[in-house]
């Protein structure tokens, strides 16, 4: 009873440090990625998504936001981080019992170089990196999706749709050495002190654009076959490299305190749509493999 206890307190205590501007692109950015991906399925892999989750992709999309504290906290056995990396709300538990919480992020890390890391732990040190966990959860469906229990095969794949449309999002990369996080500056956009990472995860939906996922997806899906076959070459870690190269220059236009002006969201919105596009098509990508 204790233990159960003790867990309850734990997972009520995680979604209470959950941000909302954590969550990146918000229910709409997300559905518009799903969305995308949802017309690029092949009859195969659409088939078995359909008969796992009863539902098309954009109705899971959020589910990664909405199970937060949950499903992306491990309450294992097995310490993934080393005592020095952990957050100082970790280090108030005792890691010799089931309480073992360890962050599944919904960010990416990245080198001076632009290349994603293969990992989620760089020298004994926990790093950002949903890149890593897309990799390690397709393996896991491609390999046994048949026998997996039913909810945990929803889990893994709600948590790819959603960490596909994570790691496309600008202020959801992290760049090392440095360990710059421009996103946590705070700047004022249309009389609103926010910080940039908000405006990225919310506010850039919020003039120009349609309200709807379908419309908005539409706007974005508009590339070529050749364009998609560019946009999805390599890996899901080439793929965050490239998002990470393309995002830098957002994470440099502003400085702490500046005002945005109200004509921002359309100087990005291009960049904004190629985003969702590109995470649509390789969300995908990975699906159609995992699932041939």
């Amino acid at each position: 009873m204790l233990k159960k206890t003790l867990t309850a307190i734990a997972v009520l205590c995680l979604a209470c440090l959950v941000s909302p501007e954590a969550k990146s692109w918000g229910n709409l950015g997300h559905a518009t990625v799903a969305k995308i991906a949802q017309d690029h399925l092949t009859p195969k892999a659409r088939k078995a998504l359909m008969k796992y989750l009863g539902v098309p992709l954009p109705a899971i999309a959020s589910d990664a936001d909405v199970y937060r504290a949950v499903w992306t906290m491990d309450l294992g056995f097995i310490p993934t981080n080393p005592e020095a990396a952990r957050v100082a709300f970790l280090k108030t538990f005792d890691f010799t019992t089931p309480l073992n919480i360890s962050p599944w992020s919904h960010s990416i890390t990245v080198d001076e170089n632009f290349k994603c890391f293969p990992t989620d732990n760089l020298d004994g040190a926990y790093i950002n990196n949903d890149a890593y966990y897309v990799s390690i959860l397709s393996k896991q469906l491609r390999e046994n999706a048949e026998n997996m229990d039913p909810y945990e095969r929803y889990k893994a794949i709600a948590l790819i749709v959603h960490f596909l449309g994570d790691m496309h999002c600008p202020m959801h990369v992290v760049y090392l050495p440095a360990n710059t996080v421009k996103g946590h500056i705070n700047i004022v956009y249309k009389g609103k002190v926010m910080t940039l990472h908000a405006y990225w995860d919310g506010e850039v939906f919020s003039s120009n654009l349609p309200k709807g996922f379908g419309d908005l997806a539409y706007l974005a899906d508009t590339s070529t076959p050749k364009e998609i076959r560019e946009i999805t070459e390599g890996d899901v870690f080439d793929w965050a490299g490239r998002t990470a190269e393309k995002c830098w220059p957002l994470h440099n236009t502003w400085k702490e305190g500046d005002t945005i002006p109200s004509t921002y969201n359309t100087e990005v919105r291009a960049i904004l749509l190629s985003q969702l596009r590109d995470a649509g098509y390789r969300l995908a990508k990975v699906l159609n493999e995992t699932f041939k």
